[in-house]
């Protein structure tokens, strides 16, 4: 009993909790995605495979992109577009990881739009979603995310989507990461 005791006691220390957490009276959240920024996942790493994102306790202090490449802006419309990210843990096996998601809709299809929804699929990507409380956050950073489904089609009324709805998904290690409005101002600034 007393090595069981032991064990339980060692596999407890190793994540202390460092604060609380107080419900914010004053309103500030709101829900929604305001736009939308991508970007090749091997973007952001060297060629040593190094990956040029530096994180402290979730937020991104520091980005960089290989040269040439930048985040692309993605226009969405109000109150369509959405992120999650799901943490999900195994007891039996020791494991926790999150599943991020990113779905945002295109409204037209014709071959421009047909061509930027096939060019995605053939990535790993990272986003960068400002959403509508204007706080930037970070999906896929290390492990990228995929296109899972893009349904498309025309609708049935005219007021009907004639377009895309893309769906992203990675499984990561780490929960979003947030990111600073001066190093969100620098993502579609091409890397050097």
């Amino acid at each position: 009993m007393f090595v069981r005791r032991l064990f339980y006691k060692i596999q407890n220390m190793a994540c202390a909790i460092q604060s609380g957490y107080a419900i914010d009276n004053c309103g500030a959240s709101v829900g929604g995605v305001e736009v939308v920024y991508v970007i090749e996942n091997s973007s952001l790493y060297d060629a040593s495979g190094n990956i040029l994102v530096t994180e402290v306790s979730g937020t991104v202090t520091a980005l960089s992109k290989i040269a040439g490449a930048r985040f692309w802006k993605i226009q969405v419309p109000k109150a369509v577009a959405n992120t999650g990210n799901e943490g999900t843990g195994s007891e039996e096996n020791g494991t926790f990881f999150y599943t991020h998601t990113v779905t945002l809709p295109l409204n037209r299809r014709d071959a421009d739009t047909r061509n930027f929804v096939k060019a995605l699929s053939k990535n790993l990507l990272t986003f960068v979603v400002k959403e509508m409380d204007g706080i930037y956050k970070m999906f896929g950073a290390t492990q990228g995310m995929r296109l899972t489904t893009a349904p498309g089609g025309s609708g049935t009324a005219a007021g009907d989507r004639n377009g895309y709805l893309l769906t992203f998904s990675s499984v990561e290690r780490d929960d979003f990461l947030v990111v600073p409005a001066n190093i969100a101002a620098t993502l579609e600034t091409p890397g050097t």
